[in-house]
Formats: C-alpha cells, sequence, structure tokens
C-alpha cells in the first residue's frame, strides 16, 4: 500500500484521485447491504475537502441523510453503534484500519465521529454527524451550559449526515 503522509506541511502536497467507480459502487453496496437504515447512500464526486496536511485531488463521496426516526433502532443508538456497522461492513470487505488511517480518526462530543480505513492503495474516511433536524429549535430543557444535548432530543428532533469518502493515493 502506498503512504500517505497525513501530518506533512503544505509543501509537500498529495494528489489523490477518486476510488474508481465500480470500486466506489461496491463499497456503496456494501454499506447499503450492511447498515440497518433507511435510506440508501448516493454517489458523486468531490474535490477533497480543504486540509492541513497537504492532500488535494478529488474523491468519491456516498452520502446519505436522514432523521434519526429513519436511522436509529434497535441496532442503531449511538453515533458509535453507527461507526461499529459501517467498520464492520467495511473490514468484511477487505477494508481495514492502520496507522496511517487512525491519523483521520475524531470523535467530538458535539456529534461528529470519523474514521479511515485502507485496502490496497486506497482509503476510505467515514464521517457521521448528528445535528438537529432543520427547523426545530429545542428548548431550555434539552441545553446544559447554553449547548443542546443530542441525547435528550427525540429521534425526529435529531438529523444523520453520514458521508464516506474514498480515494486512491
Amino acid at each position: 500500500m502506498a503512504v500517505l503522509t497525513v501530518g506533512a506541511s503544505a509543501a509537500a502536497t498529495q494528489e489523490v484521485m477518486p476510488l474508481a467507480v465500480p470500486d466506489c459502487d461496491v463499497v456503496r453496496q456494501t454499506l447499503e447491504d450492511a447498515l440497518p437504515i433507511g435510506p440508501g447512500f448516493r454517489r458523486r464526486e468531490f474535490e477533497f475537502p480543504a486540509n492541513d496536511t497537504g492532500i488535494k485531488g478529488r474523491i468519491c463521496r456516498l452520502v446519505t441523510v436522514a432523521s434519526g426516526a429513519q436511522f436509529e433502532g434497535p441496532k442503531i443508538r449511538t453515533m458509535i453503534d453507527m461507526h461499529a456497522h459501517i467498520q464492520a461492513a467495511l473490514n468484511v470487505t477487505g477494508w481495514q484500519e492502520t496507522e496511517e488511517t487512525r491519523r483521520f480518526t475524531e470523535r467530538t462530543v458535539a456529534g461528529r465521529d470519523v474514521f479511515a480505513v485502507a485496502k490496497d492503495n486506497a482509503i476510505c474516511v467515514s464521517t457521521v454527524l448528528i445535528g438537529l433536524s432543520p427547523g426545530y429549535d429545542p428548548g431550555d430543557e434539552v441545553r446544559i451550559s447554553g449547548a443542546v444535548y443530542l441525547g435528550a432530543l427525540l429521534p425526529f428532533e435529531r438529523e444523520w449526515w453520514i458521508t464516506v469518502d474514498c480515494f486512491t493515493l
């Protein structure tokens, strides 16, 4: 596997290309078959998001958006559950966490979870975001120090965004 220098300075630019369409479609089908969630994933191609690591190029993005009422259930109750299901689905098809992909890992209390897996010369970065449903204005009963406590909201009051960005080195 080619090495991605995630911590490199901006002077050492790493050019990446989107995962080939057939390969990205396999990742998409894997996720849709394995995840116990409602809507399927849409496939798009985008520029690599702005970053401080010097990575540029294009990615194959798989994205799905729905309310907690559509995503949450007996198998998915938390962001950590969703992470586990996505990672397990990708692991079964040969995608694995590596020392390099661990550099993408991020989990915030504000409803953001990021992790990455690699296979051959490609990386897929999964991002799970949970926020307020559009138009919902929560009351003080779900606020702690001014911030909204997402776990106190009802499923239809939460919106989930899941992206899986795949690229080759």
